[in-house]
């Protein structure tokens, strides 16, 4: 009988120990360790606009259209700096940053592919306070380009996007929309709104633990067209962020909803009343390079 009540008394020690386990093991860190110098980035993603219904005005004249949008990007990104939690040097190698440009105007389809002015180039990005300040290595950028690089960003943490407690699966917060604006780039600003956020499982991709957020909101912003704000943007989002629990990196993502936008763009130094609206999607994978 003592025997059987050892057994027991060991089980239950048994038990209690494991549900501990278990218990801390259901709290997660969605924020992630820091970054460390030397790591390597390799992000590719895609964004479409389809069947967008467009009107442009330009010298007197109106053009109703049809715009299909496929913005395609490939880069690769070298922490060379690190203060604490954010990345303050970096290096980015744009294999590939292009958008395909399908317009139907009166039942007759004509099709552009735009490369970007930095396609192909290296940047190095330094951060400078807030602020981050571009070059290009081994040459001097042209007009073109110089926009281009203050439209960027370096490599930036999402910490705000995330309790900075551990949470469980379940676990639901707010967070403002302005968070958005540091992953958004330099090109845009005002932005407002919020995002609703659950975590809502973890799943493994490609073998990595990941956390999988879904967030879904309204935001509004202002996009700059030669550095200034002329163009009103609404964007009606639902993302979904698979998050790896051991690096913290965005290993897949994918999102869909509704853009709007209006005001005035320059083209060729003519400037263009533009509104276009239509259904939006987009994904991406990153991975750190061996």
């Amino acid at each position: 009988m003592l025997k059987l009540k050892w057994v027991l008394g060991a089980v239950a020690a048994l038990a209690v120990t494991v549900n501990l386990g278990r218990a801390a093991d259901d709290v997660y860190d969605l924020r992630g360790p820091a970054p460390v110098k030397g790591q390597t980035f390799v992000n590719k993603g895609t964004l479409k606009i389809k069947d967008a219904d467009t009107t442009m005005k330009v010298a007197g004249q109106t053009v109703n259209l049809t715009i299909n949008l496929v913005v395609t990007s490939e880069e690769e990104s070298k922490v060379l700096a690190v203060d604490g939690r954010n990345v303050t040097k970096s290096q980015t190698k744009i294999i590939k940053e292009r958008a395909d440009v399908t317009a139907n105007v009166g039942g007759s389809d004509m099709t552009h592919t735009e490369p970007t002015a930095l396609e192909k180039e290296t940047v190095i990005s330094e951060r400078d306070g807030k602020v981050w300040k571009h070059s290009l290595v081994d040459t001097k950028p042209n007009e073109k380009q110089k926009k281009e690089l203050d439209s960027r960003n370096g490599i930036e943490n999402d910490d705000d996007l995330y309790p900075a407690e551990k949470v469980k699966v379940g676990h639901t917060w707010k967070v403002d929309a302005a968070a958005l604006t540091k992953m958004l780039g330099n090109s845009f600003s005002d932005v407002k709104g919020k995002l609703d956020q659950k975590f809502v499982k973890v799943e493994k991709v490609d073998g990595e633990e990941c956390a999988v957020v879904e967030s879904t909101g309204k935001l509004t912003a202002k996009m700059k067209d030669d550095g200034e704000p002329t163009i009103d943007v609404e964007m009606e989002l639902k993302v979904t962020t698979y998050k790896s629990l051991k690096t913290g990196v965005n290993v897949k993502e994918k999102f869909d909803g509704k853009i709007s936008l209006e005001g005035v763009q320059k083209m060729d130094d003519i400037k263009v009343d533009i509104k276009m609206s239509g259904p939006i999607s987009g994904d991406s994978t990153t991975s750190l390079k061996k």
